[in-house]
C-alpha cells in the first residue's frame, strides 16, 4: 500500500510539472514566433487551463499579423525587454500590445520599469531572461515585489522570487544562455513588481534567436 501510494504522488506530481512547462513552452513558442511572417496553426497546447492560455491570442489566428492585431484583455499583457538601468540593472519593458489598449490599462509605470497591478486578483506570471555569455559566470533573475502602493522608495522593495543558474563557457565563442520563472501571486491594487536580471549587459533584448520577455495573465478575482 506505501508503495501504491508513493507512486501515485510521484504520477501527480510528475504530471502538473509536465503541464506548467508545456504551458510556459507554449507562451514561448508564440512570441518567439512574433518576426516570422510565415503563416502557422496557433499551437493545441494553448489550451492548457492551468494558465488559462485560450485569453491570451485568438484561437482563429493563423498568422501572427492577427495575433498582434487582437483586441487584448485588461487581464493580461506581454511585455518586452528593451534594456536595462545602469544604475540598479532593473530590466526596462515594452508592452507588445500597448497599441490595443487605452493608456490607463497598461500595466508599466512611467519609468518602464515597474509593473503596477491596477485591479486586485489573482496573477500568473512567467518570465524569462535571455543571455549571451561569452565566459562562465553566475547568472541571476530577481524578482521584486513592492506592496506599499509607491509610498516607500525602490530601494525599500522585497525580493519575492529569484532564480540563478551557472553555465560553463569552454569555447571562445558566445553561447545562449536562459532563467525562468513561473509565479502565482496574489496582489492588491497598487502592488508593484520589477525585473531585475544579472549580468545586466549579457541580458539579450533582441527578438531573435531569444528574447527576454514576461507575461502576465489575471487567472481569478479571488485566491
Amino acid at each position: 500500500m506505501e508503495t501504491a501510494r508513493k507512486a501515485k504522488a510521484h504520477f501527480i506530481w510528475t504530471s502538473v510539472a509536465l503541464v506548467i512547462v508545456i504551458a510556459a513552452s507554449c507562451l514561448t513558442y508564440v512570441f518567439m514566433s512574433k518576426t516570422n511572417n510565415l503563416p502557422y496553426q496557433v499551437p493545441t497546447c494553448q489550451k492548457a487551463n492551468i494558465v488559462s492560455a485560450p485569453s491570451l491570442f485568438d484561437p482563429t489566428a493563423t498568422s501572427m499579423g492577427n495575433i498582434r492585431g487582437r483586441q487584448s484583455s485588461r487581464g493580461d499583457w506581454l511585455l518586452k525587454a528593451q534594456g536595462f538601468n545602469e544604475k540598479d540593472s532593473r530590466l526596462i519593458w515594452e508592452d507588445e500590445w500597448a497599441e490595443n489598449r487605452n493608456k490607463s490599462e497598461t500595466i508599466l509605470d512611467h519609468t518602464n520599469m515597474w509593473m503596477v497591478i491596477r485591479e486586485k486578483g489573482v496573477y500568473l506570471l512567467y518570465i524569462q531572461a535571455n543571455f549571451k555569455l561569452k565566459y562562465s559566470e553566475e547568472r541571476k533573475l530577481l524578482v521584486d515585489f513592492d506592496y506599499s502602493n509607491g509610498t516607500r522608495t525602490q530601494d525599500d522593495a522585497q525580493i519575492f522570487a529569484a532564480a540563478h543558474d551557472t553555465q560553463v563557457v569552454n569555447s571562445s565563442e558566445v553561447q545562449d544562455a536562459k532563467l525562468n520563472t513561473f509565479l502565482k501571486m496574489d496582489l492588491n491594487s497598487g502592488s508593484r513588481l520589477s525585473v531585475r536580471a544579472f549580468p545586466s549587459d549579457a541580458v539579450t533584448t533582441a527578438a531573435r534567436p531569444f528574447s527576454t520577455f514576461i507575461t502576465v495573465i489575471k487567472w481569478a478575482d479571488d485566491w
